[in-house]
């Protein structure tokens, strides 16, 4: 098994409107199809909340808030008035995305916040959801953020990189795609920081939850909890 180590990514440093990180996001958006990572999201929302959107629900990490957005929108062309937090220290979420949401009756919240001070104030949360976001925070840290996400909502998961070799290997072939440099370096940085095994059900609080923890696709990392 590879340990798990973290670097800082490229990404977290640009400027939001920096020409490498609008390259870059791109990029992310393509992998994120590319791996699956929408087909997952989009079975979640249907599984969990069926023909009726959560009344309110949050992203953790949103960044540009495009997947989330987009995942929504499929799964419940019609929001009902329901509540969507984007939550980012450094939120960069397009008008057109926001006016999208809107249209469809989707009331959003862009939360320009630490996410350690966000979840610490009480709000109403169906669910809370986090793509490719825990891998950047170490075990310390990630046990107290959680803690903290298991205190204000009933449901939270998360795609994840997976920490193996083959993921490794997916890297590799990222430059076939034409991927900038952010990304490629990003990439193998996040593969290393990533998961496997039982690691983020073993930081989970264990009283009243369950957790489902396991492999999703050839280089992603699922984690589901549910109060019970």
């Amino acid at each position: 098994m590879i340990l798990r180590r973290l670097t800082p990514e490229l990404l977290d440093a640009l400027p939001p409107d920096a020409p490498e990180a609008r390259a870059s996001r791109r990029d992310l958006h393509a992998l994120n199809a590319l791996m699956g990572h929408r087909r997952a999201w989009r079975s979640w929302l249907r599984r969990e909340f069926a023909s009726t959107p959560p009344r309110a629900i949050a992203e953790l990490g949103a960044g540009d808030g495009a997947i989330v957005a987009e995942n929504l929108l499929t799964t419940f062309p019609d929001g009902n008035g329901a509540t969507l937090f984007l939550v980012d220290r450094a939120p960069c979420v397009a008008d057109g995305t926001l006016r999208t949401l809107q249209h469809a009756g989707w009331s959003v919240r862009v939360e320009k916040a630490d996410v350690f001070d966000w979840l610490s104030e009480p709000r109403p949360l169906d669910a809370i959801c986090a793509n490719l976001f825990l891998h950047h925070f170490d075990d310390t840290a990630l046990a107290r953020l959680l803690a903290l996400a298991s205190r204000a909502a009933p449901l939270f998961a998360a795609m994840e990189p997976r920490r193996a070799w083959l993921g490794l290997a997916g890297v590799a072939a990222l430059p076939l795609m034409d991927a900038h440099p952010v990304t490629r370096h990003d990439a193998r940085v996040s593969v290393e920081a990533g998961f496997c095994g039982r690691e983020l059900s073993a930081l989970w609080p264990r009283a009243g939850w369950i957790c489902e923890e396991r492999r999703a696709l050839p280089f992603s990392h699922w984690f589901c909890a549910r109060r019970t």
